[in-house]
Formats: structure tokens, sequence, C-alpha cells
């Protein structure tokens, strides 16, 4: 045995792989459990929903956050500092190059079906849409059960970052998508970004 004790608490928290990345229109009631997204045994989306669908080179969450920090002239350091700003962002790349996600991650118009042929404007719009998103992924299976955990952000819109949709021989075709998670000053402090809902292992 280690002689500093060193151990894994749970295994059942050490869990990875691929995720799902839905999306709600911004007026959809917020979610309270996972029920409110999806049924967490068919995994079928509750209404008002939207699988965005494939995803190559995974699905990225980013936190941190601005500081001051401030100084005085009798000492080489900071003597303190002070959060200014919390920054997030989810990040990923829309395998499927769908009309729908040119929509999601491009701000295009609706595709439009006319005698077999869509149509989609491209524009130069002055606002970009605000969604809710959520990323449900797989836990550790355990005893042939399996549990979902979902991390569910209130406001989430496009951030600007260029999206570069390459066509290059022997590769996918991607769509870059990247966005500002931003906090919600209807909500408190706890949860002004959003919640994480996690199901307990039994």
């Amino acid at each position: 045995m280690s002689q500093s004790g060193k151990k894994v608490l749970d295994r059942n928290n050490i869990f990875g792989g691929g995720g799902r990345l839905i999306y709600a229109d911004a007026l959809t009631a917020k979610p309270t459990a996972l029920a409110d997204i999806l049924n967490p045994t068919s995994g079928v989306l509750a209404s008002g929903w939207n699988d965005i669908g494939a995803t190559d080179g995974g699905i990225n969450l980013t936190r941190g956050f601005d500081k001051e920090e401030w100084e005085v002239d009798q000492v080489l350091g900071a003597i303190d500092e002070f959060i200014t700003k919390w920054n997030m962002t989810l990040e990923t790349n829309l395998a499927e190059a769908s009309l729908g996600n040119l929509e999601l991650a491009w701000e295009a118009s609706e595709p439009v079906l006319d005698t077999g042929e869509y149509t989609q404007g491209i524009g130069d719009p002055d606002t970009v849409t605000e969604r809710m998103i959520a990323l449900i992924v797989d836990k550790r299976e355990v005893a042939g059960v399996g549990y979902i955990r979902a991390y569910v952000f209130w406001i989430a819109k496009l951030d600007g970052a260029d999206s570069e949709h390459s066509f290059v021989k022997g590769e996918k075709t991607l769509i870059p998508l990247t966005f500002s998670l931003l906090a919600d000053s209807s909500e408190v402090g706890e949860s002004r970004f959003g919640i994480v809902l996690d199901q307990e292992v039994a």
C-alpha cells in the first residue's frame, strides 16, 4: 500500500468520449431535470430541443476569468487580485455539412425548398441568434446500466471566430463552430451560466 495514501475516490467519475450537442430556442423553458431535455432511457429529445449531429475532433468547453491585480510601491509583487469577468466558450467542428448546420454556424437564412431544390441565403445580419445549448455525455456503465451527464447553458451566441469551410482531397468538409456562453442576469449567481444535470450511479 502506498504510504502517501493516494487512491481513486470514485472510478465512476472517470469517463470521457464523444458527446451529443443539442440546442433549443431561447424562449424554451429552462430545464431543471434531465427529463426536461431528453428521455434518459431512450435518448429521445424533449419537445423544443434539436440535435446538431456528428462532430469531429471533440466538443471543448472552456472556462476562465479575467482579473485585476493591485500593487503598492512598497511590495515587489501584487498584494491582491480581483475577478473582473468570467469567460466561457464551447467549440467544435460540425461533421455534418447540412444546410441546417450552415444556418446555425454562419447565421445563414433558413433553407427554402422549391421543386426539389433548396435555396439558402448568406447575408450580413447585425445580430446573432441567442440559443440555449446542452452537451450530453455518457458516464461509465455500471452493472449493465448507463448513466449520463448534461451541461446546460442558458445563453449561447456565435462568438465571431472565423469558420473555415474547406474542401480538401481525402478529407471531410467540416464547419467550425464556436459559441460564447453568456451569463443570464435573471439567474442567481450560482447558476448564471447554466447548470450540470448528473445521474447518480446506483
